[in-house]
């Protein structure tokens, strides 16, 4: 065993660990290391190099408010580690330089002969070795996997657009829910995709591997719903338009108004869907709207041979007045010269 010699001014030994905490899999590999010193019976702090990770958990602790002479060791946690990142977090190694420094699954970016501030180093990579990432050793945790997609600002509904408010409440229930989201987009083309996703192929890939649907877009619904994924559906329009027609049409009950959606109706619609019965209601919706569609492609047929009525457009396009329908012409001969040289 190592046995390093400690001030006479501590009381107890006592550890503090450092790092910059700023992906979930640091935070895995600190809490290896805490329940390494809680199986050892010592007690520790946990101060992140930056104030911006405080928010990640509520017991880590201001590294400008601590007690250097509280503790008899610092163990440096997790992430690359340079003789420059040292200085710039001079308000640790600076106050702290009288414990036992102690590195734990760090990438040490200088050759050890030229850098190693540390006593004991058990590095996960340096010029000298290699070891797995710690966090291989913390049991995963399981959480449901949703998908969250949005139907843009939709003009054509004035007043009654609510898109806003239900996206408000879709991300609440997230965060009550603690579940996992991928955020996706039915738009084409690849350039216009907020998510990169470029046809249909790959939107329903990714839905058919989720546990449950969020969405405000119809097409975010009906695709969920096609590949048996349970879905929680706001109407984006007040009192209700397409996307709780369709829902009552294909016999989906988990569909809510913006406005009336309370956050225990929506929470506890998710948990329906999340359930084994959830699951088998949405397995059945696909063969219900192809039932209903069973007439269509007759119907499609009988449509290519009515005859033409012009009449019922007549006013479909408003008359302009010769000035507003020349400058439209000239767009229109415009637009067509651009469209020609684009296609030589």
């Amino acid at each position: 065993m190592l046995v390093h010699n400690r001030s006479a001014s501590y009381t107890a030994p006592r550890a503090l660990l450092v790092g910059h905490f700023s992906t979930v899999g640091d935070v895995e590999v600190l809490r290896q290391t805490e329940a390494r010193l809680q199986a050892l019976g010592m007690p520790y702090d946990v101060a992140p190099y930056t104030d911006a990770r405080q928010s990640v958990d509520s017991t880590w602790l201001n590294r400008y408010i601590l007690d250097p002479e509280r503790y008899s060791h610092v163990i440096v946690v997790c992430g690359p580690l340079t003789p420059a990142m040292a200085a710039q977090h001079e308000i640790i190694f600076g106050r702290f330089k009288h414990c036992v420094h102690i590195g734990v699954n760090l990438t040490m970016v200088e050759p050890l002969a030229a850098f190693n501030p540390f006593e004991i180093l058990l590095e996960r990579d340096s010029d000298r070795t290699v070891r797995p990432d710690l966090s291989f050793r913390e049991t995963p945790l399981r959480v449901p996997v949703v998908g969250l997609c949005l139907a843009g600002f939709q003009s054509e509904y004035g007043d009654r657009q609510k898109g806003s408010l239900a996206e408000q409440k879709l991300r609440r229930l997230i965060e009550r829910a603690g579940a996992a989201h991928i955020e996706m987009d039915t738009s084409v083309p690849a350039s216009t995709n907020r998510f990169g996703l470029s046809n249909a192929a790959q939107f329903e890939s990714i839905c058919g591997r989720l546990d449950a649907m969020l969405t405000t877009r119809l097409h975010g619904m009906v695709l969920a719903l096609k590949n048996g994924v349970p879905t929680v559906a706001i109407d984006p329009v007040s009192g209700g338009d397409k996307v709780t027609r369709q829902a009552h049409k294909l016999g989906w009950k988990e569909v809510f108004d913006a406005e009336e959606a309370s956050e225990d109706d929506l929470l506890a619609a998710l948990n329906r869907c999340l359930s084994d019965a959830g699951r088998v209601d949405a397995g059945l919706v696909r063969d219900r709207a192809l039932s209903l569609l069973t007439d269509f492609d007759r119907d499609f047929a009988a449509a290519l041979q009515v005859e033409p009525r012009p009449e019922l457009r007549d006013n479909l396009i408003p008359k302009a007045g010769p000035i507003r329908d020349l400058r439209k012409r000239f767009k229109m001969w415009k637009r067509r010269r651009r469209a020609q040289r684009l296609h030589k």
